[in-house]
């Protein structure tokens, strides 16, 4: 099943692009991101888009309970920092 999803997101991240999302982020975010990107052997831009593609998807599934439980433990782990 997880594999489907990775073709899913990986076919979504291929097609054409025809709008920008310019946002901030934190450095090490952007740091994180950069690495995953060199790991995968694929651009920042390519990684952003198939982690939104996922979010996006999970939100449509699951509604705003699985946003909420992720940004619950986001919180927790700020608090804990």
């Amino acid at each position: 099943m997880g594999e489907d999803i990775t073709k899913k997101v990986l076919k979504f991240a291929v097609m054409e692009k025809d709008s920008r999302f310019t946002f901030r982020i934190r450095s090490d975010l952007k740091k994180e991101l950069e690495a995953i990107a060199a790991r995968e052997g694929r651009s920042v831009a390519q990684i952003c888009d198939a982690f939104l593609k996922a979010g996006s998807e999970s939100y449509r599934k699951k509604g705003s309970k699985s946003l909420e439980r992720f940004l619950r433990r986001q919180s927790e782990e700020n608090i804990s920092e």
